[in-house]
């Protein structure tokens, strides 16, 4: 979430990995309305026949199609994560948000919802859809997501499953709080609350702490609006097909506690996997403090751990009732 990058030093490294042989990479252009968004297609080198498909939807603020962002974040973990699940025989496709560089079009940031950016999620899965190589298709939402890949998926097919990593199982403002209440004292979590109350109405804020001013910014506001009124538990009712559920015991960001919620609000057939030592960004923490986990949230040559994209081809590759695996 946008919140705990503030206190993220704006230093990164500028190497980065590369897919290993066992995955073949290719440019794919999703098309979403009136845009054009960049993409980046793997497949499993040793596949035959028609493989399953994840769509692999990115967090929150400018995070492109590998999950590093602009605001100094670059663990590379979408990539990786689209590396090891070829390497199960899965194919994957990643994408850069809307209004990333990637993005050919013009739209109205103004005017933006959650819905928008689950129709780019959607147009994905429409595409992939009608393609021979994939046999059915998924979406893998991370952190926000989640809530987007649920949104997507409430229309029913061609999506025939769900992954949620790291997603809000509780309201957006309850789990900001929660994290800025590790950064800042009481006081200026006073003058946050009044502020995003005031944002939220669609008023400006009068009294922003400096250092949380990217939380309002005004562009932002009417996506904030929608972000704020979603209810995970009651969208992740509302998805129909099998759902899993996949959390860190590390995480910073989001916890246990909102993977429950999910879990408790899913439809019978839906599963909950914990990844014990998992941070947010999918790779191993062996401390529980922000200032311990930096490195893993700038450095792309630390790899995510196996434990995620093992968790989801043991899932995907149980036999599903009405689907036929691969």
């Amino acid at each position: 979430m946008i919140a705990l990058s503030l206190a993220l030093a704006v230093v990164v490294q500028t190497a980065d990995t590369t897919p290993p042989a066992t995955a073949v990479e290719s440019p794919y252009t999703i098309r979403s309305a009136n845009l054009e968004l960049g993409a980046t297609l793997v497949m499993p080198r040793a596949a035959h026949g028609s493989v399953p498909v994840v769509v692999i939807i990115a967090g929150s603020g400018p995070t492109d199609r590998n999950g590093n962002s602009l605001m100094g974040i670059r663990p590379n973990s979408y990539a990786q994560l689209a590396w090891q699940l070829a390497e199960h025989g899965i194919a994957s496709l990643r994408y850069d948000k809307r209004g990333m560089p990637g993005t050919k079009g013009t739209f109205d940031m103004t005017k933006m919802t959650l819905d928008d950016f689950a129709a780019d999620a959607r147009a994905a899965a429409e595409s992939l859809a009608h393609d021979a190589r994939f046999s059915r298709v998924v979406l893998l939402g991370h952190s926000e997501g989640s809530s987007l890949a649920f949104i997507a998926a409430r229309a029913g097919p061609p999506v025939t499953a769900v992954i949620s990593v790291s997603g809000l199982g509780r309201p957006l403002s309850v789990v900001i709080r929660e994290q800025l209440a590790r950064q800042f004292d009481s006081a200026t979590l006073v003058r946050y609350d009044t502020a995003m109350a005031q944002y939220l109405r669609g008023e400006t804020p009068k009294d922003v702490p400096p250092l949380l001013g990217v939380l309002f910014v005004p562009v932002n506001q009417n996506f904030m609006k929608s972000l704020a009124a979603f209810d995970p538990p009651a969208a992740i009712h509302a998805v129909a097909q099998p759902v899993l559920i996949i959390q860190g015991g590390r995480d910073l960001q989001v916890t246990v506690a909102d993977a429950t919620r999910l879990i408790e609000a899913a439809r019978t057939g839906s599963k909950l996997v914990i990844v014990p030592l998992a941070n947010h960004v999918l790779k191993e923490a062996t401390d529980t403090t922000l200032p311990g986990q930096i490195r893993a949230y700038q450095d792309p040559t630390v790899p995510i751990m196996p434990d995620v994209a093992n968790a989801i081809a043991d899932w995907m590759f149980k036999p599903v009732p009405g689907v036929r695996r691969p």
